[in-house]
């Protein structure tokens, strides 16, 4: 579907009009939606100045820039629809086996614009007639979406965003997604601005190690056809199919039921957070395991896996799941509900013990403990947990040593330490892990001291921050990451036009998009999610240097890119030149 032209956000005269229009598609791809610029309709965007991003125009007597121009470019930077080129060179990509690697096609429109852009990749051929079918690169629309309100201590400010990532192809059927508010593509280009195009290569675990090169086509309605070159290094390594790192983002229940206007229970839901569970573990994060999965806890706590036990083991191998969280049940679980809780920590334990997945297993004990009364809490409720059923983990959002001295202490209490960031004490964690004793970390709004930020995670703050906690995380020996949810769109009310899902903060909670208003039964993804990707992937590189003897080379060059939790490189390419030594390191015999 073409966006009509009464939708665009600019003044806009096509050049050729075309009633129908052939749609070109990577058979396992996506890109292309309606206009350059967020929402269609009435109520949209205040208009962008028709003068292009170099500056030309008709009055300037400057010469006519091309009808049509393409780059590539990294996935670590945003283009605005007005950014000017050049951009920085683009060299290629690498990927391990088992890998995901991005890269962007940047189309930009000369004065008349653009009409039914398409996009399409072809299959990657290296030497000896290795081939990597265009079935492993995915294309994906940017969606614009406009911060009129900048989050607290914004690095960019206000503007427009590319965030959501709309697929060209149903990732379940394959076809276009169709119905939804924002098509998938063809799209259009307003007059000398830029609309990014997502591309995803994904690397196959048996792919031969070498070069290749492919190229990706780009064509338009009454304009000649644009073909660039994409170069490939796939490395001798692999990365392992179950994530390093482990994670908790979240649960999907009534949130995701909301944003896609489905019924709070029955089979919708359960598709849904399937699809949902998918594109997490996708992303090497660990998805949620839903309640109907669990085994039934009978009256007296115990636990019966018969019904459940087929699904829970798919869910849990298929999905590569690194965190069995378990609960206490009932109103007074240390009181009038305690000899049930018992017995159903020790059940529950035999049960995920005779499976293998005992390791897995915590409970997240009380979020945010932050006075004596929570503190106290805490050791009230780990002293239960330890004594009940020795091998259960207690984790807890907070860090070794406590805001204030009179809260007393959580050591001996806390077995699974999660910080928020600004609150690391490096000191403090390292006598923990020498305790044996396991550390992850979380973010949450843009909290910490003035002059001292860390990584936050709102739409307008770099897409790097998005990956710089894989790096940290390996510096400092953390082995988890844990954030708040990836759903939360309620308060946001359309989160595809307004990013501020949390009070004043763009993006907090919302690493998807409900994809129902882009035709999906499913997730839409967005770029700040890719990059959490992308991160995790690096700490699997670090992992693997380690595992090679050279742990003390692994943290040399991890502090290259991430000093502390408040000091990092912020130059992309210097972080992709130690991903490259790195790389070329375990490719040392």
């Amino acid at each position: 579907m073409i966006a009509p032209m009464s939708s665009l956000p600019f003044p806009f005269k096509p050049a050729v009009i075309v009633p129908t229009l052939a749609l070109l598609l990577a058979p396992a791809g996506a890109a292309g939606g309606p206009p350059v610029l967020g929402p269609n309709g009435p109520g949209g965007p205040d208009r962008p100045p028709l003068r292009g991003p170099s500056g030309s125009g008709a009055a300037t007597g400057d010469p006519a820039p091309p009808a049509m121009e393409v780059f590539l470019l990294d996935g670590l930077r945003r283009v605005r629809p007005l950014d000017a080129p050049p951009f920085p060179p683009f060299a290629g990509i690498s990927a391990a086996r088992g890998e995901h690697e991005p890269f962007q096609v940047v189309v930009r429109a000369g004065r008349e614009g653009l009409v039914g852009v398409t996009v399409e990749a072809g299959d990657l051929r290296g030497e000896g007639g290795r081939t990597l079918p265009k079935g492993c690169v995915s294309l994906f629309r940017e969606h614009f979406i406009q911060v009129v309100e900048p989050s607290p201590k914004s690095r960019e400010g206000a503007g427009w965003y590319p965030d959501a990532l709309i697929p060209f192809a149903d990732p379940e059927s394959g076809k276009p997604p169709a119905g939804g508010r924002f098509a998938a593509a063809p799209f259009n280009v307003a007059p000398g601005s830029l609309q990014p195009v997502w591309a995803d290569v994904r690397v196959g675990r048996d792919a031969a190690p070498g070069a290749y090169t492919g190229t990706v086509k780009v064509a338009a309605q009454g304009r000649e056809p644009v073909t660039v070159e994409l170069r490939l290094t796939v490395r001798s390594f692999a990365l392992p199919e179950r994530p390093s790192m482990r994670s908790n983002f979240g649960g999907f229940g009534r949130r995701l039921a909301r944003g896609h206007k489905a019924a709070e229970d029955g089979p919708e839901l359960r598709a849904l957070e399937r699809r949902y569970a998918a594109a997490l573990a996708a992303h090497r994060l660990c998805p949620p395991i839903p309640g109907y999965l669990l085994p039934r806890m009978k009256p007296d706590g115990s636990v019966d896996p018969t019904e459940t036990h087929g699904a829970l083991v798919e869910w849990i191998e298929g999905f590569g799941v690194t965190g069995f969280p378990l609960s206490l049940h009932g109103s007074d679980p240390l009181g009038k509900d305690r000899d049930r809780n018992v017995a159903y920590l020790r059940s529950m334990y035999a049960y995920l013990e005779a499976n293998g997945w005992e390791k897995l297993a915590y409970i997240y004990v009380l979020d945010e403990p932050n006075d004596s009364k929570a503190y106290e809490e805490v050791r009230r409720r780990a002293a239960f947990i330890h004594d009940a059923q020795p091998g259960i983990e207690v984790l807890c959002t907070e860090q070794p040593t406590p805001q204030d001295p009179s809260w007393g202490t959580l050591l001996g209490s806390v077995d699974i330490w999660v910080p928020l960031w600004p609150l690391f004490d490096e000191k403090a964690g390292a006598e923990r892990l020498a305790a044996g004793q396991e550390l992850w970390s979380y973010t949450a709004l843009c909290q910490g001291e003035v002059g001292r930020d860390t990584p936050f995670w709102e739409i307008d703050f770099p897409l790097l921050h998005y990956r710089l906690p894989g790096w940290m995380s390996w510096r400092h020996g953390m082995t988890g990451l844990l954030y708040w949810t990836t759903v939360y769109w309620e308060k946001a009310g359309d989160p595809w036009t307004n990013p501020l899902t949390y009070g004043r903060f763009n993006g907090e909670g919302s690493l998807f998009y409900p994809g129902a208003d882009a035709g999906l039964a499913g997730p839409v993804a967005s770029m700040r999610l890719e990059q959490v990707r992308e991160g995790l992937e690096d700490y699997e590189y670090l992992c693997l240097l380690a595992a090679r003897g050279e742990r003390a080379l692994a943290g040399e060059l991890a502090r290259r890119v991430a000093r502390s939790w408040t000091e990092w490189e912020a130059d992309p390419a210097r972080l992709y030149a130690v991903r490259e030594e790195i790389a070329r390191r375990l490719e040392e015999k």
